[in-house]
């Protein structure tokens, strides 16, 4: 049997979906950094650390990586014919490019919403 390799267009497949998975659990720690003080009536994101946005930005870069990496796995194994796993090339596609959509929502909903209350003393 042969050892993984990302030559082959069904490795690829498989792989565009692991890391797929993995931005989308990078999509959800976000989601957490984001929404965790949010405040419906005023539409504002209340956040004391200054730390807080750095990490926002950090998840951001990171799903935005996992994100480009599933969809151009998943886009060059899509097609080929030596693909014997041509569904697990669109699963990768499109969880790539969901969770690079969603992130980019999240980090502007951030960006534009989001107000510094200041250390709690």
């Amino acid at each position: 049997m042969a050892k993984f390799s990302l030559r082959r267009y069904e490795d690829q497949a498989r792989a565009s979906v692991v890391v797929g998975i993995a931005a989308c659990l990078g999509l959800l720690a976000q989601a957490v950094l984001v929404f965790r003080h949010i405040n419906l009536s005023e539409w504002t994101i209340m956040y004391g650390s200054p730390n807080r946005r750095t990490l926002v930005l950090a998840a951001t870069a990171a799903v935005l990586g996992l994100g480009l990496a599933a969809l151009g796995l998943g886009f060059n194994s899509a097609g080929q014919k030596r693909n014997d796993k041509p569904q697990f090339s669109w699963i990768g596609f499109f969880l790539g490019a969901g969770t690079i959509c969603l992130t980019i929502i999240f980090m502007c909903l951030f960006h534009f919403r989001a107000e510094f209350i200041g250390v709690p003393k």
